[in-house]
């Protein structure tokens, strides 16, 4: 099948686990890709997934807006537009009860998964509508 053909797709958390295996499959179904991740071995996956001319590879903290709206900018200035934002970012970053929890740690854990989605969401509005 190749549902995302012609589809410029943009993945969050990009590097490993979930989102690498999201770009693979995108990857293998005809998308061009904007791979996005903070570990710098997103960009060990260009040549795997097409090259250059199918993958742009971005590293970013996409905790801060201004990250996330250069991440759009470059996708569209690399592929004209974004059809696709998939927002795989985020996760636990100590693995306890919450009631172990001290505040700045549920700051941070809100900050790690709830912001990028958000900030990501609203800097891709202006390139998709």
């Amino acid at each position: 099948m190749k549902r995302f053909k012609k589809k410029i797709a943009v993945i969050t958390g990009a590097a490993q686990g979930i989102g690498r295996r999201v770009a693979e499959r995108m990857a293998e179904e005809g998308a061009k890709l904007v791979l996005v991740d903070r570990a710098e071995i997103v960009h060990e996956l260009v040549d795997a997934l097409g090259g250059d001319k199918k993958v742009l590879s971005l590293t970013a903290d996409l905790e801060q807006f201004a990250e996330c709206e250069r991440v759009m900018a470059e996708a569209v200035a690399k592929f004209g537009r974004i059809d696709i934002l998939v927002n795989n970012v985020g996760g636990t970053i100590w693995t306890k009860p919450l009631e172990h929890y001290q505040e700045s740690e549920i700051e941070a854990e809100v900050r790690r998964s709830l912001f990028p989605t958000l900030w990501c969401c609203r800097a891709v509005l202006p390139h998709m509508l």
